[in-house]
């Protein structure tokens, strides 16, 4: 506990303002001490209501390892004109070598308190683990806790988040309900025997609706820590990572771990250890690992592809060997292999640095003044903006990068439709070129055969395009039916034909958004295939976005 006291009338010395007490948190960072966190920032505030501070030793500080971590929070008070009191220390606020070494002495005792009672804890665990207690307050799906007295004589099941109340009572485990194990021996067999990924089981036992600990559904982790768990042949393990004086967590080697035999085998021993065998193949790899797992598969096949690489049992995935060597290109190269040329498909078959990505959208800026996604399919020096965004983050980030200006949305698209009514792609309706003289002869068709004209009748009569392409090629259907030399009608005139035709049972309503069946060109597959090679002779690759320039310049594909 820490006090922040002020100056008070000479009979009384302190008035305590405030207590910053950080009840049941450890000291050994500062990490969870919101009451510390406060003290520091009311300290060091513009305005603050003390100019003293009580602690009780140099160890309310904190129990840190580091000792000068302490002394810089006592410095930062000091600096700021506060000054720092112990009420249980004989130096008070002397601030002499002779103190200063004194106290450092002290907190360097107040972490070593921390490491000696750190090891003590961790022995009396293990000895309790060797004794077959469990340690900890989670226990794995299909096991049940079980608080025992110190003859080992049950006294009750424990559910989620319970504890022991008695020192002298201690927690064992014991197999759970008939069906949870059933759902075990299931996981182990159609892991091991049907040779079913982790991901797979997880959604066939979603699908049947089978939960776990509080209603929650076996997910992928769970379904692994039931495969790696020595329970699930009666067998309590412990020790097998490390954990102390909130440093990050390690792995022990098999030889420090605490076994116990608990209760006998819920799945068959060899079964176990075919899970294991099936799970070492997804170890975490090292670069030498996953060179010399390639170059066996190199010497086995004669070649090395994805597909390959994530059929292989022996290899780990192609993203893990991509995370290491930063593509499969480079890790190719690694290990000695060059692969034969690929198609003009994707992102020009080859592999793309950030370096060469700036420099191309540099080089494409240059040439055309402005990039779009179109433009950046259609280069051959770049690859896809699929590519772009999905390795930068965004195109606008990566025209950042580049130092290019990034235009707003409304203006890129404004410019687009600028060149497309200049190049005259808006004459083209899902692969259907649509003249102005076209299209009003369109309308008086409707006219002479409907006897009149509507927004709904052009989008629902199948033989024109959507009103919306008309109020774009002419402003609005005003526009359109006089330049269709229709009579001109106003706004009242055809609101009452309207309500004419809905009494009639005529009126042609808006149908809903889901209803709606965009027309679907029809090739023959030898016609596609015909129209992909030549497109790739002709630009050297293949694009979704060269693809549509096929399509809405009248060119089939």
């Amino acid at each position: 506990m820490i006090e922040a006291p002020v100056r008070a009338p000479i009979d009384v010395r302190y008035q305590v303002v405030a207590s910053y007490i950080d009840a049941g948190k450890s000291g050994l960072s500062l990490k969870g001490r919101d009451a510390l966190r406060q003290l520091l920032s009311d300290a060091l505030g513009a305005k603050r209501l003390f100019d003293a501070i009580l602690v009780l030793d140099v160890s309310r500080w904190g129990r840190f390892q580091n000792p000068d971590q302490a002394a810089h929070y006592e410095f930062l008070c000091r600096q700021a004109g506060i000054s720092v009191g112990y009420c249980a220390e004989p130096f008070g606020e002397d601030v002499a070598p002779v103190t200063t070494i004194v106290k450092h002495l002290k907190r360097v005792m107040a972490g070593e308190y921390s490491r000696e009672l750190s090891g003590k804890l961790a022995r009396a665990k293990r000895q309790q683990a060797e004794l077959g207690f469990r340690q900890g307050s989670r226990v794995l799906y299909g096991f049940r806790r079980v608080l025992v007295d110190a003859a080992r004589n049950p006294k009750q099941v424990l559910q989620q988040g319970e504890r022991k109340a008695l020192s002298n009572d201690k927690v064992v485990v014991v197999p759970g309900p008939a069906e949870e194990l059933e759902v075990i021996r299931r996981i182990f067999e159609m892991y091991v025997r049907d040779e079913v990924s982790i991901k797979k089981i997880a959604r066939c036992f979603a699908d049947e609706s089978i939960r776990g600990q509080a209603g929650h559904l076996l997910s992928p982790a769970i379904i692994r820590r039931i495969l790696s768990s020595e329970l699930c042949i009666g067998r309590m393990t412990y020790n097998r990572t490390i954990h102390r004086l909130q440093k990050p967590v390690m792995k022990n080697p098999e030889s420090a771990w605490t076994r116990f035999s608990a209760f006998e085998p819920v799945v068959p021993v060899a079964l176990f250890e075919d899970a294991q065998k099936r799970l070492a193949r997804h170890r975490l790899w090292d670069e030498e690992a996953i060179k010399a797992a390639l170059k066996r598969l190199l010497a086995r096949e004669g070649y090395l592809k994805q597909k390959l690489i994530e059929q292989a049992k022996d290899v780990p995935s192609a993203e893990t060997v991509a995370s290491h060597f930063g593509s499969l290109h480079a890790a190719y190269e690694a290990v000695g292999y060059r692969p034969p040329p690929v198609s003009p498909f994707g992102n020009n078959g080859r592999h793309w640095s950030k370096k060469e990505i700036l420099a191309g959208l540099r080089k494409l800026h240059g040439a055309r003044g402005y990039i779009t996604n179109r433009l950046i399919n259609k280069c051959s020096f770049l690859p896809s903006d699929n590519y772009i965004r999905r390795h930068l983050g965004s195109l606008a980030g990566a025209l950042k990068e580049a130092g290019l200006p990034v235009i707003p949305h409304s203006e890129v698209q404004k410019r687009s439709w600028e060149r497309r009514k200049t190049n005259g792609c808006d004459e083209y309706y899902h692969g259907i070129r649509w003249t102005d003289a076209r299209l009003l002869r369109a309308l008086r068709e409707l006219e002479q055969q409907f006897g009149y004209i509507s927004a709904n009748l052009i989008n629902q009569n199948g033989t024109t395009p959507k009103s919306g392409y008309y109020v774009k090629r002419f402003g609005s259907l005003t526009k359109a039916r006089r330049r269709a030399k229709l009579p001109n009608l106003s706004h009242s005139d055809i609101t009452l034909a309207a309500c004419k035709r809905r009494k009639a049972g005529t009126l042609i309503r808006r149908k809903s958004q889901e209803s709606k069946v965009v027309p679907v060109l029809r090739y023959r597959s030898e016609d596609i295939l015909r129209g992909l090679r030549a497109l790739a002779r002709r630009e050297g690759k293949i694009t979704i976005g060269l693809i549509d320039d096929e399509l809405v310049c009248g060119r089939r594909v």
